[in-house]
């Protein structure tokens, strides 16, 4: 098992009569379950595969939605897939066992969705359709991603033998005119590559997504308490200095002359007439006479 990141969910998804199931063992028994259900329908002369495929035009101008993971339901008996449920049992079972079961999951649903998104895209300049189980070569490429440098076939590392046969895939695309599934392949190999880089940080969310991500907090270390040493000694006197809190003059005259205004010089009560005299002793203090 290639390790080096923090699985989030190890261990089986489920357990069945007491047997532990992955997501890839999980995802390859569907597999098996639409391989059987689709040869019962095609030996009941069902041919529900119109009903089912990825179509663009039927997308965009029906808007027959559901188009877009249906296709992966229907999957004729043929070696072609019993190679692509052994790579998705393989390269998922590392894959999960790297990333955890829940990123795993989603490299899954993305590698289905992402080609539809591009064959809608594209759709608005001709049309595109395929069916069957999404080319899980993908997970081969998110594997490859992920461990570039472990050797497979011939001596050739994962990252080289990815190239090889994406380039053959698509060369192979080109000379059937099978833009479709050109689409399909370059969509879902891309997907697997950029999500993988994503997740291991090697590449940063774009800004405008990024903005969306809620910053992670910190936990800020507590800053040391200083003691201040208690000395025995008595301070020096001259370190301590007694302010006199001068009463406001100017308000207290104004509060004074108020009431003289009102009702005259007569009416001040002696506490009043002390109080304007402390002011004016206070104003003298102040400004001195020269």
């Amino acid at each position: 098992m290639i390790g080096g990141h923090t699985a989030e969910d190890r261990g089986p998804w489920f357990e069945v009569a007491g047997h532990p199931v992955s997501a890839p063992l999980a995802l390859v028994g569907g597999s098996i379950v639409s391989m059987l259900l689709t040869t019962a329908a095609l030996a009941l002369n069902h041919h529900w595969a119109a009903l089912l495929q990825f179509s663009s035009e039927a997308v965009l101008q029906r808007g027959e939605v559901w188009r877009v993971v249906s296709y992966v339901l229907w999957n004729p008996p043929s070696l072609s897939l019993a190679l692509d449920m052994l790579m998705l049992w393989w390269f998922g079972r590392e894959l999960e066992a790297y990333f955890g079961r829940r990123i795993f999951l989603k490299l899954c649903l993305g590698i289905v969705l992402a080609p539809p998104v591009a064959g809608v895209a594209a759709g608005l300049l001709f049309a595109t359709q395929w069916v069957g189980l999404p080319g899980t070569f993908a997970l081969f490429v998110a594997f490859a991603t992920m461990a570039p440098s472990v050797t497979l076939l011939f001596g050739l590392s994962a990252k080289w033998t990815a190239l090889i046969f994406l380039g053959i895939q698509l060369l192979s695309c080109v000379a059937e005119h099978a833009w479709g599934q050109l689409i399909h392949s370059l969509a879902s190999a891309g997907f697997a590559f950029a999500y993988v880089r994503l997740q291991q940080g090697r590449w940063e969310m774009p800004g405008l997504l990024s903005a969306f991500k809620r910053k992670p907090l910190r936990v800020l270390p507590a800053a040391p308490v200083q003691k201040k040493a208690v000395s025995s000694a008595a301070p020096a006197p001259s370190a301590f200095r007694v302010v006199r809190q001068e009463p406001d003059a100017i308000a207290m005259i104004d509060t004074v002359l108020e009431k003289i205004g009102r009702t005259g010089l007569a009416s001040l009560t002696e506490a009043e007439k002390a109080q304007l005299e402390e002011a004016r002793e206070v104003l003298l203090r102040k400004d001195p006479p020269r």
